[in-house]
């Protein structure tokens, strides 16, 4: 094992969207920090970050999912690439579900968040793929909302970060190392060891994996599950931008990529990913996607969206890999009994650049809002038992949208 790097060091494992997010907000507000971003493939975004389908929606049930969706928001748009604010629609068609969407509005108004309740002729005027029976349907209109292109984001944010010094290394962690309840570095599996005075987990679906080979670390509920999408044959004409959608009665969202448009469903019972991959995928799973897939496309879908009834149901599906944990929240923040250790796991693109603002200000020591920090303390599940914990994150694939993460 070979002693190297600077001790006064700052390492973030993961160059996805969070870790390259922070490690930009770190480099500009301390110029003379010595940060390096660890990560097994930076040519290719081999993380979540690399298949997430994008979905912006910024108000959440949850008040502090609502108020780091705003701050992401805020960030993304001063990049000027990778985020169009093209607003999103939530589709009912039942009474329970448009009773939903009105207490939704009504919440909306109270957080300052712009919404409008449409009916079945307001929706026709999008000009969206989605079948003509709309006449008992309502969408809530979110016109501040919009998608990304987490692939950009990322590249931007790590542009910024070379440009203030920042260091990026293609290498994969097989430990961390800790010495007297403290982070003294890191060890590659290549067999070199890097010492650093503060280390940041921004490790996604790995995070588990990684910690189980570090036993000095008290164990993190990060569940990793497998996730359906599909995208449709590519257009041979342009559109405008439309806003995405999504029918929460359902669990199944789509959007416009910008040649094809793309479905996903969670109306599926969850699959808990325990052999993980260099990416953040999973071989389809016909027996568990396919149905799923089918009662999220047919009768929802005009031919024009380019989806068929039947798989492979258009040009490309993914089995996509992301994490979930017990209560559906990030954990972020520093690893209690571990000095120098940070944690930034779990985390979406919608709450991805709020989220590392507000790690970065807890890292310096600046005024952050501590109650969000309250809630996305790593240690709330401190003295839970492993299997339940693990039991109950995966219940909360399912109520992803009863919880709106």
């Amino acid at each position: 094992m070979t002693n190297s790097v600077d001790q006064n060091l700052t390492i973030i494992i993961g160059a996805g969207i969070v870790g390259s997010s922070l490690a930009c907000f770190l480099s500009e507000s301390t110029p003379q920090t010595n940060i390096l971003v660890l990560d097994r493939s930076l040519s290719t975004i081999a993380g979540s970050t690399g298949y997430a389908p994008g979905f912006i929606g910024q108000y959440n049930q949850k008040s502090s999912l609502t108020k780091l969706a705003i701050e992401s928001v805020k960030e993304y748009t001063k990049l000027a690439t990778g985020f169009t604010r093209n607003g999103g629609l939530e589709l009912a068609s039942t009474d329970a579900g448009i009773k939903m969407l009105n207490s939704r509005l009504e919440a909306c108004e109270k957080t300052g968040l712009p919404a409008r309740l449409f009916d079945g002729e307001d929706i026709k005027a999008f000009g969206l793929p989605i079948a003509d029976a709309l006449t008992k349907t309502k969408a809530l209109f979110f016109p501040d909302d919009g998608v990304a292109e987490p692939r950009v984001l990322c590249s931007a944010y790590r542009d910024i970060a070379a440009k203030n010094g920042v260091s990026f290394k293609e290498a994969s962690v097989s430990e961390i190392s800790v010495e007297d309840n403290t982070i003294t570095g890191v060890i590659l599996e290549s067999g070199e060891f890097l010492a650093c005075q503060k280390l940041v987990l921004a490790t996604g679906i790995w995070t588990a994996s990684l910690l189980k080979k570090s036993s000095a670390i008290p164990f993190a509920p990060v569940v990793p599950v497998s996730h359906p999408y599909v995208y449709a044959k590519d257009r041979q004409y342009d559109i405008p931008p439309t806003p995405f959608m999504r029918w929460p009665e359902s669990h199944v969202y789509s959007r416009d990529h910008g040649s094809r448009y793309g479905v996903g469903t969670y109306d599926h019972p969850p699959q808990k990913v325990s052999s993980l991959r260099d990416t953040a995928t999973v071989p389809w799973s016909n027996e568990i996607f396919n149905p799923a897939m089918t009662r999220a496309i047919s009768g929802r879908f005009t031919p024009e969206a380019g989806f068929s009834k039947e798989a492979p149901f258009g040009a490309e599906r993914i089995g996509g890999v992301f994490s979930v944990t017990p209560d559906n929240l990030p954990l972020l923040g520093p690893v209690a009994g571990i000095d120098g250790l940070w944690m930034a796991v779990a985390i979406w693109v919608t709450h991805a650049a709020g989220c590392a603002r507000l790690l970065k200000d807890m890292m310096l020591g600046e005024a952050y809002d501590e109650e969000i920090g309250r809630e996305l303390d790593p240690a709330r599940f401190a003295g839970g038992d492993a299997d339940e914990l693990e039991r109950t994150a995966l219940k909360q694939y399912s109520d992803i949208y009863n919880t709106d993460h």
